[in-house]
């Protein structure tokens, strides 16, 4: 199992939103699962993170990643962008970024808080 590592920032940022009954998933925002409404049309890759109630993780998020603020979820074949010494920090503009062995994956990972209560229900 991969370690994904943050720093302090980071981490402190995170922690300040979850709770108990939340679980938090690194989203590959590829237009597959229930938080996507259209897959990236780039060459950019594009993750951001999603805090979920615990009962809404959704079974297209089939791995996980250790953390300093627990377990994250993923879709297992973003593992191939996450294998190699994954890395989250502040930029100096406060924004969060993505990194791995091979470089910088994305400038601006995104939190978005609940995206399970958006979904309509049929």
């Amino acid at each position: 199992m991969t370690n994904l590592e943050m720093t302090q920032g980071v981490q402190t940022r995170l922690k300040n939103r979850l709770t108990s009954d939340d679980r938090l998933i690194l989203d590959f925002d590829d237009g597959v699962g229930p938080y996507s409404k259209v897959g990236v049309c780039s060459l950019e890759v594009s993750f951001r993170f999603l805090i979920v109630n615990k009962d809404a993780v959704d079974p297209v998020y089939d791995e996980t990643l250790d953390s300093p603020v627990g377990q994250v979820h993923i879709k297992g074949y973003a593992d191939s962008y996450l294998n190699e010494a994954p890395k989250l920090a502040l930029s100096h503009f406060g924004l969060i970024q993505l990194s791995s062995a091979v470089g910088v994956l994305d400038t601006n990972v995104a939190i978005i808080d609940h995206p399970e209560a958006l979904i309509e229900t049929k």
